[in-house]
């Protein structure tokens, strides 16, 4: 049983390294909003921000409540949405 517990919080740091990583790593979206502030300043840049901010969350609140694996299932549904 200790094994297990020693493999398991392995794995977990492993996976919270890699999550920390991917989420400080610069990704579309924040050179999305980085380029809308640069183009059109500090609103649009906030604007921007906000925009991708509640559609990431629409993502993650669809995740929780398992829309995601059946849109990933059907392609009649992912093609709705």
């Amino acid at each position: 049983m200790l094994h297990q517990t020693v493999f398991d919080s392995a794995r977990f740091f492993i996976f919270l390294s890699a999550a920390i990583l991917l989420a400080i790593a610069p990704g579309p979206g924040m050179l999305y909003v980085l380029a809308r502030a640069l183009g059109g300043g500090r609103r649009e840049g906030l604007l921007s921000a906000l925009g991708t901010f509640l559609g990431g969350m629409v993502h993650v609140f669809a995740a929780a409540a398992g829309i995601s694996i059946v849109l990933a299932k059907s392609a009649m549904a992912f093609a709705t949405v």
